[in-house]
């Protein structure tokens, strides 16, 4: 059990962290990708404004007092760009390539082109970050040379993953170390804990078997009566509330050598589970079918799929409606087996599906009841064990038990 938590916390930890890291380094990235992209479309638009004939008496006014104005190609010194125009019939009517050394003329023209035919307003194509402006008479497309800022872009973003996976795998580091420690003393106490309920389970079997013997003993010389019945009944309980309490804390620990499994007969053990439970159910009125398929084989531990079956039952016996209908069936569903008990309730019950599986969970109706509540956290725990599933429906006045192994 500790171990299982201490697992959960340790992945919803990694996942937690794993999560913000991402959504740290996305958004970092995205916002350095937009500003990229956005700067490239201000350069191209203002490449586009200055035009292939480069309109040097076209000034920025500054709007600071006593500011001194400048040419707006003063922004774009740093930058390498070419334009090519066309006119209305497409043909080439005028290029610059006074700022840019780093592709030729002719290859230059020849993207130009490419990017006339697809008619095409903004993108890229190789290194370049292109924008098409068109006027009445002419359409110019003027190309950003954005290797630079791209390369510059991506080596940012391979550091910070990089930088962002070591910081991760110290985290995972830390983190496991930190669990340690948070669950050494919970471990130390379930540790104590699973000794007493088994220490105590072993002293409670000697003074139960005692009594049990004296009481066959009194029954000899004075004959049954409801007081001894009674004591049965509650000797009975204690005992198998006794197995129980130490079957949980074994199924705790998750581990497969304490209950080896091997292939069994699962439906010669559900014939003999209706066998142990039909006479009862007949004896109590209730209406009881069942429909086992026949020759259906499973890998587990035929001692807790037994007590599986048991579980179930015996919980259809205590709190199903009086004289109501009980349904068993054991199928093979492709690979799996499943396993449904379902049986008639009491009208309006208080009973919390979610919580059915809970160690003693016990509704306002099962209160009355004798049981000790932790019969069905039992099935969960074998059918987990077993790397299966297990659900209560409820609908109708009905209540369902659906075992998927």
């Amino acid at each position: 059990m500790i171990k299982k938590l201490r697992l959960r916390f340790i992945l919803v930890a990694l996942i937690s962290v794993l999560v913000v890291l991402f959504g740290t380094i996305f958004s970092i990235n995205a916002y350095n990708y937009s500003k990229v992209e956005n700067t490239s479309q201000k350069t191209l638009s203002d490449i586009n404004d200055i035009g292939v004939n480069e309109w040097y008496n076209d000034w920025y006014t500054n709007p600071d007092p006593g500011g001194h104005s400048w040419n707006r190609n003063e922004r774009l010194l740093s930058e390498h760009y070419f334009l090519v125009s066309f006119n209305k019939s497409g043909e080439v009517n005028g290029r610059n390539f006074n700022h840019i050394m780093s592709i030729r003329e002719d290859e230059g023209v020849e993207l130009a082109k490419t990017i006339y035919a697809k008619n095409s307003k903004y993108g890229s194509i190789g290194n370049y970050r292109y924008q098409t402006r068109k006027t009445e008479d002419s359409t110019t497309i003027a190309f950003l040379d954005v290797k630079e800022k791209t390369d510059s872009f991506n080596n940012f973003l391979i550091s910070s993953v990089a930088v962002s996976g070591v910081s991760y795998a110290v985290l995972a580091v830390l983190i496991v170390a930190a669990s340690m420690v948070v669950f050494k003393t919970s471990e130390e106490s379930y540790r104590k804990q699973k000794a007493f309920i088994t220490n105590a389970s072993h002293e409670l079997k000697t003074p139960l078997t005692i009594i049990s013997t004296d009481l066959e003993i009194v029954e000899m010389d004075n004959g049954k009566n409801e007081w001894t019945e009674s004591i049965h009944d509650q000797v009975d309980r204690l005992t198998r509330m006794t197995n129980q309490l130490v079957a949980l804390s074994k199924l705790d620990e998750n581990d497969y050598k304490n209950f080896p499994f091997a292939v069994f007969s699962l439906s010669a053990l559900a014939k003999e589970c209706v066998d142990a439970f039909a006479a009862t159910f007949q004896k109590r009125e209730f209406i009881f079918n069942y429909d086992i398929k026949e020759n259906i084989d499973m890998n587990g531990n035929k001692y807790l799929i037994n007590e599986l079956l048991y579980v179930l039952m015996d919980n259809a016996l205590k709190y199903a409606r009086e004289k109501g209908n009980i349904n068993f069936s054991v199928k093979q569903n492709k690979n799996k087996v499943e396993i449904i008990l379902m049986n008639d309730i009491e009208e309006n019950s208080d009973i919390n599906p979610d919580l059915l599986f809970e160690r003693f969970y016990r509704s306002s109706n099962s209160s009355k009841k004798e049981g000790s509540g932790i019969g069905l956290s039992i099935a969960k725990e074998i059918v987990e064990l077993h790397k299966g599933k297990i659900s209560a429906i409820i609908k109708d006045d009905t209540i369902s038990f659906v075992v998927i192994i």
